[in-house]
């Protein structure tokens, strides 16, 4: 017998932790087709660019650990059709660090096609330091029934 997810206020998400490298953030920009020197993947550039002793990784790497953790709670099926992120970046990630993502169910509303669930995601690095914070949410069908894990 399967058994319907409930998902209540002040419910934490497991953790995602991602430890940044240097060859993690080349793929990731590579991946998205950008081509020649940027302050991501050149030391020179980031120099030059953002005053800074060492590279950066974009903040769009924050975004899809984020969306990462939420689909790992929700499950890829559901947060596919229904999920979102909102994130705003507040220090930067560097090669070297690692970025623990948190998340905490902040409220439950129904709607039409099931229940919207709204989530805080927190990004700190190990330091204590937040680089990013946001919100996010997933409409989880009616009477959904997770996966067997």
């Amino acid at each position: 017998m399967a058994i319907v997810r409930n998902y209540t206020v002040g419910d934490a998400l497991p953790p995602l932790t991602k430890h940044m490298t240097q060859d993690a953030i080349n793929a990731f920009e590579k991946s998205g087709g950008a081509k020649g020197p940027s302050q991501f993947t050149d030391l020179e550039t980031a120099k030059s660019t953002l005053g800074t002793a060492s590279t950066v990784a974009s903040g769009r790497m924050s975004l899809t650990f984020a969306t990462e953790l939420l689909r790992r709670y929700f499950g890829a099926d559901v947060y596919n059709g229904g999920g979102m992120v909102d994130l705003r970046f507040l220090r930067p990630v560097r090669p070297g660090d690692s970025v623990t993502f948190t998340g905490k169910v902040t409220g439950t509303n129904k709607e039409a096609d099931g229940t919207r669930v709204s989530v805080e995601v927190t990004g700190t690095n190990q330091k204590g330091a937040v680089t990013a914070a946001g919100s996010g949410a997933c409409i989880v069908p009616s009477g959904y029934l997770p996966a067997e894990e």
